[in-house]
């Protein structure tokens, strides 16, 4: 039962989506803030470059796309909070519990999709509907080499902070 709850958690996690990976592992700490503003500056630079923005288009994207972003993640970090708390739970966790926080997984989807859709219109009037599809692209493109790079250190340094490098653009 415990493994199947914890599948369902991780589960409901991945799908959400998460921008940044949280360390899992005791010995590895979150990244600090100095880090998190050193990776949003590099999806910055790495999402400009991929969608080849003129600094007409970037001076008018930016602040939407902070905006959004800044939105999403406040979004996602309230279901990150769900599921540690029910993590601490664990064993003791009952099924009406269980359903009740997939149920409030469902629900934090929609609101991302919801705020997605309501920033849209915005991103297609600032960079067009073509860099707009883009941009889905690039950013997850972007997630998947910040995972990339999360798993090498993990490997690599097992609990060591330190050691990271630019990201690379492709």
């Amino acid at each position: 039962m415990r493994t199947l709850i914890h599948r369902t958690l991780l589960a409901v996690l991945l799908v959400t989506g998460t921008s940044f990976i949280q360390a899992q592992d005791e010995e590895m700490p979150p990244p600090s803030e100095e880090r998190m503003k050193e990776i949003k500056a590099q999806k910055s630079a790495y999402l400009t470059t991929k969608l080849s923005l003129t600094p007409e288009q970037a001076q008018n994207f930016w602040p939407i796309y902070n905006q959004f972003d800044e939105e999403r993640e406040t979004l996602r970090r309230s279901m990150r909070d769900q599921l540690k708390d029910a993590r601490k739970e664990g064993s003791t966790m009952t099924e009406a519990q269980a359903s009740e926080l997939l149920e409030k997984g469902l629900m934090m989807r929609q609101r991302e999709l919801d705020l997605e859709r309501g920033y849209m219109d915005r991103f297609k009037k600032s960079i067009g509907a073509v860099k707009t599809v883009e941009l889905h692209k690039a950013e997850r493109d972007f997630n998947k080499e910040v995972v990339r790079r999360y798993r090498e250190r993990m490997e690599g340094h097992k609990g060591a902070p330190g050691g990271q490098q630019p990201m690379r653009h492709q």
